[in-house]
């Protein structure tokens, strides 16, 4: 699956950390939403607007333009800018963003202090502040509807000259309409069922936008990073592969496991190798559906959030990272 992750990093005075508040932690101010000034809102809101119809327009100057004077000196950044807008591309023009949250940060003195920021869905967001620059801004705008929901994070700097962008991302935000902490839960109750492997693919997954933003973190992040360790090592112990299918003729080899959405439905894909040759015909469809007849005795619970499983055929095992092995994908119905 082919996530979209679009990211500007031009200053670092922003870095996510794991670590607790420092002992000399510098005073925090932070307002949410409607606790904000509204005409410190209302102006925010002109700027992003301001932006987000820019990428419709695909002016990448604009942007360029609104950064922090230290953002437009960074010799990276206009190429930075004119990659996103490209990548955006038709994608900004058909999607309707609303803000989700806003947060006005002001960390008082020298020093960096760990900031939690409310989310939509009860959990929480971690940020780690540099202070001493000023009061931030942070806006996050998501699509909605979709089956891959985009944020958009603004961060914006209030400077001499008024709030002025300081970083910007387009991530990500939920899939089939989950957050990374949702389908985190999901793969939990998966998990005490017995169903390692599948609790596993989820987690894979949510590697792949773990983050709505590369600077903000979920409060449930190491939580979630541990147990996918865990989880993962031991469907290593329990799961060895390549494993035989004796219950089908000729015992076809299964080298490996993946995930992929197939028709915005999660399925479990089986990486085998077949005796026969690769030309369409009925010998392999016969054989994944003899091998998914019996798979969930071999791996409990892969079939059960499914109603399909999706095989790909090889003649020989692609053991090798460096050969580019020819393969044939053949779906397989759950009865």
């Amino acid at each position: 699956m082919k996530i979209l992750r679009l990211t500007i990093l031009v200053i670092t005075f922003i870095a996510i950390t794991h670590c607790g508040y420092c002992a000399n932690a510098p005073e925090v101010v932070t307002q949410v939403d409607g606790g904000i000034a509204s005409d410190t809102r209302n102006a925010i809101n002109a700027l992003n607007k301001t932006l987000c119809q820019s990428m419709k327009d695909n002016r990448p100057d604009v942007m360029m333009n609104m950064f922090v004077a230290e953002g437009r000196d960074d010799p990276t950044l206009e190429a930075s800018v004119n990659k996103t807008y490209e990548q955006l591309g038709q994608l900004a023009k058909g999607t309707a963003f609303n803000m989700l949250h806003e947060y006005l940060i002001d960390v008082k003195g020298p020093g960096t202090a760990m900031v939690t920021l409310p989310s939509d869905d009860g959990n929480k967001f971690n940020m780690s502040v540099e202070g001493g620059k000023g009061p931030l801004f942070v806006s996050l705008l998501a699509s909605g509807g979709n089956f891959k929901d985009l944020i958009l994070c603004f961060v914006y700097l209030k400077t001499k000259e008024g709030w002025q962008l300081f970083n910007f991302n387009c991530g990500i935000y939920k899939v089939d309409g989950r957050s990374p902490v949702q389908w985190y839960e999901e793969a939990r109750k998966m998990y005490d069922k017995g169903w390692i492997v599948p609790a596993m693919q989820r987690m894979q997954l949510i590697q792949t936008f773990i983050r709505p933003a590369p600077f903000i973190a979920y409060d449930k992040e190491r939580e979630m990073l541990d147990f996918f360790r865990a989880g993962g090592a031991e469907a290593a112990k329990r799961y060895k592969f390549p494993l035989k299918a004796a219950w089908v003729k000729d015992s076809p080899t299964i080298y490996g496991l993946d995930i992929e959405f197939v028709q915005n439905k999660l399925a479990p894909v089986v990486v085998y190798v077949t005796k026969y040759p690769l030309a369409r015909g009925v010998p392999i469809q016969e054989e994944v559906d003899a091998i998914t007849s019996r798979i969930e005795k071999a791996i409990p619970g892969i079939t059960q959030m499914t109603d399909l499983v999706v095989y790909r055929a090889f003649t020989e095992p692609p053991l090798d990272q460096n050969k580019n092995y020819k393969y044939r994908t053949v779906p397989s119905k759950v009865r």
